[in-house]
């Protein structure tokens, strides 16, 4: 596992044999649930961390690597539940907390977020980190309700106790964002990557705005960065893919496209931006065949790209058809 993403696979027959042999050994359970969800194969991540709960249900690090899979999953009722139970058992736990504030927000559960979050402000006192977590999570409920001025107000007070918080300069920039102060944000993101270089969200949002702007060669710099800080972040691949096409480096966006899907080889936005490269720019009807159908079968009815890429598939096969002739 410690040698990298192209020795998982050897990592993981060797995990699952050691489960076969000792189907209660914790670790090989919760190694497999890593090693899967890093792969984006969630179904197979939750069965193994679920299992090492069953062997060690107080098992923190296993808690969090699950209810961050079920999040991924869209699970966010159970994510809500898994971290709640722990907090009642560990109320001081701020990661965690974070973390049930974040799931109760994606669940929907506004009210019960600020709820918690009021009382969080309340029991705040002279705990600083605490008050600041407060007033963070107050921001992003408002941020979600579309009370920006009151988000905004709400970060602003989370700033002001703790200026040098990357994550909360970068919360103030998504609320300018949606208020469509695009200057402001990028300012603000550019303070939350000046206090911490390595905050990846931030590099993440200062490279949306530079190809919403239409500047792909300084979003591809802020993604590069961002690859370098994890490798593994399979989107920032993906939107380091999708910079170096709108630079017109279409050999780098295929290199990063192809790195993301060793990651997660069923990533669909990897397998959808390069069938569309395949198909526009580097002109192989074949590779852009099967990565778009690739796509197709694994995405649901609902995805907003699978009409197009249906359309795109058509296309290609009417092509092939007419070569033929």
């Amino acid at each position: 596992m410690r040698l990298g993403p192209k020795h998982h696979e050897a990592a993981r027959a060797h995990l699952g044999r050691a489960s076969e042999l000792d189907p209660k050994f914790f670790e090989a359970w919760h190694n497999l649930g890593y090693l899967e969800a890093s792969r984006g194969n969630l179904g197979k991540a939750s069965a193994a961390f679920e299992r090492a709960l069953e062997i060690q249900p107080g098992a923190r690090p296993t808690i969090l690597a699950l209810g961050e899979v079920w999040r991924r999953q869209g699970q966010y009722k159970k994510a809500v539940k898994l971290f709640g139970d722990r907090l009642r058992s560990n109320p001081e736990d701020m990661e965690l907390r974070t973390w049930y504030l974040q799931s109760l927000r994606q669940s929907g559960a506004l009210d019960e977020a600020l709820a918690e979050t009021r009382l969080l402000l309340v029991q705040g006192g002279e705990n600083g980190a605490q008050t600041v977590l407060a007033y963070n999570s107050l921001g992003l409920i408002y941020h979600q309700m579309g009370k920006f001025e009151l988000a905004e107000k709400a970060l602003r007070k989370a700033v002001d106790l703790d200026p040098k918080s990357a994550y909360v300069w970068t919360n103030l920039g998504l609320v300018a964002y949606a208020r469509g102060r695009d200057q402001e944000a990028f300012l603000d993101f550019q303070k939350a990557t000046s206090l911490d270089p390595k905050y990846m969200q931030a590099r993440m949002n200062k490279a949306a705005i530079y190809m919403d702007c239409g500047d792909y060669r300084h979003a591809r710099v802020e993604l590069e960065k961002a690859v370098d800080i994890d490798p593994g972040d399979v989107d920032a691949r993906v939107a380091l893919g999708v910079a170096a096409r709108g630079d017109g480096k279409t050999e780098e966006a295929r290199q990063s496209y192809e790195k993301a899907l060793e990651i997660q080889p069923e990533n669909p936005a990897a397998l959808y931006d390069l069938g569309v490269l395949f198909m526009d720019f580097d002109k192989v009807p074949g590779k852009a065949q099967k990565f778009l159908a690739q796509y197709v079968d694994l995405v649901g009815e609902d995805d907003s790209r699978r009409q197009d890429a249906q359309i795109r598939l058509n296309e290609l096969a009417k092509a092939q058809k007419g070569a033929e002739k």
